[in-house]
């Protein structure tokens, strides 16, 4: 066992190296599958150093014929590639939030990169001529190697990506842990499904599979643990995170999954093919596509310049409000992979994906973060044409026209005293899409059997410089959606670079003790390995940690509000299951 350790420590000197920047004009390289990757030293927090591989292609663009495939294998390459900076974002128009970040490598449907940002020590720096030896091996002689964190980006599933301008790694690096963000395909190149071979839908969850199986295959090169990645994300990266946790194709990719602001419950998404069909069919209205031959589709889109795709997405963009194009329920397909192979919450009730040990997160003020989205598509204006939109995304799809309609009026009743307003929509907004979801979630897998633990935690911290509200321009009570989120990644794009939340003694205590919750969850699958305080979720109480100060712990019960709005949603969601449509009917 010895023996075998110190083959793959030697093998290792030959994988990672500190270099001159002179040579490569790079600080420190690695040898992955594909070839030498050159990245850089950056300065963490607490004055540490950190090794960044930014831009590395974690498959062939998809480009030309390949704009709608899954990714094929990255060719090798011979030359030493150039992981110093971050690729180009993939393709999108800035319409959800307002532009709180503003891209610095361009736009491109070359955008399938990846950044891995590695504690320095951590990579097994020696010279290939120095005998070596791993500390760290298990019992067959395997280094371990560092805990992985792969982290999925938010933005609808329209937008977004993984760079440090909004996904800075510095604080969770400085802890010792690896943070690995990405681009993957979005709107209408992520998730038009024609639900046909050639377009089968659910690309950008296809494109976060394939990078799951990079880091397996390369994580080692990295000084990475293979056995120990931690799954996450925000918002919709959040409900990638949590499909993919339900679905038999990951298995093995990862070990446990954190939800932030967002969960596989269909809330402001549908996985419906009706809706997939729906929107496929206006798209190409808009495109200027009529026929129904989806072969025909597939080689009209193919040689469609971008522009017009883009433009043809943003007008429907628009009629759709805050999503357009979302992840669907699959039909089989020759060939490939089922990522969502049944409704996400049918397979939650049947225990999928009980084995990962599971933290689900939401804050007090959710939609104060799209408000100005709201106020410009007139979603007041919206619900008084179609009171359906007021319902989860979902229920449309799967309940009696009528009933569906009755609910959405119970739903209006209970929160509107009279006329629509634009401050109970919010209060709508974030129960509906996020706080009763997060709630479901936690509620269905505690009382499932042999299930691994699960924590909920409600971010009420109210920051004295906010990130999220200088970044947009906001000013509102409460927390909002991302700014749990700003305090485990940093936002370089808003920060400079020599600058900390201010003032340092409040502010960066809250972000070192949100941090500590996501390394402590990763070491030891619960928030905190060494203190009590935080308890796992249990089904008759639905306890939560209320994060409302730095180091205080307040583990509580649902107050009367959440309460109230619990029972009313279960009743909501009872009557729509009692007439629900039949949806096994193909679609397409």
């Amino acid at each position: 066992m010895l023996w075998r350790c110190s083959v793959l420590a030697i093998a290792a000197c030959f994988s990672v190296n500190i270099v001159s920047s002179s040579e490569f004009k790079c600080d420190v390289r690695m040898r992955i599958e594909s070839g030498w990757v050159c990245g850089l030293r950056r300065r963490g927090e607490y004055n540490t150093e950190y090794a960044s591989f930014r831009g590395i292609p974690y498959g062939q663009q998809p480009l030309g014929e390949l704009r709608f495939k899954e990714l094929q294998p990255v060719r090798p390459w011979s030359h030493h590639l150039d992981a110093t900076e971050e690729g180009p974002i993939c393709p999108q128009h800035d319409e959800l939030y307002g532009r709180m970040v503003a891209p610095t490598k361009g736009m491109s449907e070359s955008c399938i990169y990846v950044n891995v940002h590695v504690p320095l020590e951590a990579l097994p720096v020696v010279k290939s001529t120095d005998k070596y030896k791993y500390k760290d091996c298990d019992k067959h002689g395997n280094k371990k190697g560092v805990p992985i964190l792969v982290f999925i980006h938010g933005g609808s599933f329209q937008s977004g990506s993984g760079d440090a301008d909004l996904h800075g790694p510095e604080y969770l690096v400085s802890k010792g842990i690896i943070v690995i963000t990405f681009n993957y395909r979005i709107n209408v190149f992520g998730f038009l499904s024609l639900n046909s071979p050639k377009i089968p839908g659910n690309m950008g969850l296809r494109d976060q599979v394939t990078l799951l199986r990079w880091v397996q295959r390369n994580a080692r090169a990295f000084g990475g643990d293979p056995s120990d990645v931690t799954l996450a994300g925000q918002s919709a990266g959040a409900t990638c995170a949590h499909l993919l946790s339900l679905s038999n194709v990951t298995k093995g990719l990862f070990k446990r999954v954190l939800l932030m602001s967002g969960s596989a419950i269909p809330a402001y998404y549908t996985v419906s093919p009706i809706y997939a069909k729906q929107s496929a069919t206006r798209f190409l209205t808009i495109l200027g596509i009529n026929s129904t031959d989806p072969d025909l589709i597939h080689d009209r889109l193919v040689k469609t310049p971008l522009e017009d795709i883009l433009n043809a997405n943003s007008v429907y963009q628009y009629e759709g409000g805050i999503v357009s194009f979302v992840p669907v329920r699959e039909d089989k397909q020759l060939g490939l992979e089922r990522i969502v192979d049944d409704d996400p919450i049918t397979l939650m009730e049947q225990g999928r994906g009980k084995e990962y040990p599971m933290i689900v997160g939401f804050t007090t003020n959710e939609c104060e973060f799209i408000k100005r989205r709201l106020l410009y598509i007139d979603i007041l204006g919206r619900i008084k044409a179609n009171p359906l939109v007021i319902l989860r995304a979902e229920i449309p799809f799967t309940t009696l026209p009528n009933v569906a309609l009755s609910l959405a009026n119970k739903v209006i009743d209970w929160y509107f005293h009279g006329e629509l307003n634009m401050e109970d929509y919010l209060e709508v907004c974030r129960d509906t899409l996020f706080m009763y979801p997060a709630f479901k979630v936690v509620e269905w897998r505690a009382r499932l059997h042999d299930a691994a633990p699960v924590y909920l935690y409600q971010f009420a911290y109210e920051a004295d410089f906010s990130t999220v509200k200088a970044g947009l321009n906001l000013q509102y009570n409460g927390t909002a959606h991302v700014e749990d989120l700003t305090n485990i990644f940093r936002g370089n794009a808003i920060l400079d670079d020599g600058q900390t939340f201010p003032p340092v003694s409040r502010d960066d205590s809250m972000k070192d003790w949100m941090t500590q919750f996501v390394v402590d969850f990763m070491h030891c699958n619960k928030p905190s390995c060494s203190e009590p305080g935080w308890y796992p979720v249990q089904a008759d109480h639905l306890n939560y940690e209320n994060i409302q100060e730095p180091t205080v712990h307040d583990n509580v019960l649902p107050n009367k509000y959440q309460q109230h709005t619990i029972k009313f949603f279960d009743m909501i969601e009872q009557i729509a299951r009692n007439s629900s449509l039949d949806t096994s009917i193909t679609t397409h």
